[in-house]
């Protein structure tokens, strides 16, 4: 390819997130993952199905990019008390990792087009993922 440095980036909202992170525990290739809202990564018990038998967040110690993540303090999927369960276990296994939160900003807070959206909160953390995106991929 042409246009290309080889490098690899993920990104998603909700399922997206999740699956953006899956990957990168998964994939060996991933340079940086930008998860944005993610729900289900942090997972209880009760949550666990023939489906879905593990959480995501059981596959930390295998993360292989830094990951960028973006999430609303009003959200409940993932919460905050997810969120800080999250970045324990990036704590807790090294990981290479940026989180903000937005308090007044919900699940999809960047969906224009939503009744969710949250101008001051998109707009503050737009810029945060090109910035990370540009000093992982470049």
């Amino acid at each position: 390819q042409p246009n290309t440095n080889g490098k690899t980036g993920l990104w998603g909202t909700c399922s997206g997130g999740r699956h953006s992170y899956l990957a990168a525990c998964k994939l060996d290739n991933v340079d940086a993952i930008c998860d944005l809202w993610g729900g289900s990564v942090v997972m209880g018990e009760q949550d666990l199905t023939p489906a879905r038998p593990a959480a995501p967040i059981d596959f930390t110690a295998d993360l292989s990019a830094p990951v960028l993540g973006i999430f609303g303090n009003d959200d409940r999927s993932p919460s905050p008390e997810q969120v800080d369960q999250h970045e324990e276990a990036l704590k807790q296994h090294g990981k290479q990792y940026e989180f903000y939160r937005y308090d007044g900003a919900g699940h999809g807070f960047f969906y224009d087009n939503r009744p969710a959206y949250r101008q001051e909160q998109a707009s503050d953390a737009w810029p945060k993922v090109w910035a990370f995106l540009q000093k992982h991929l470049s």
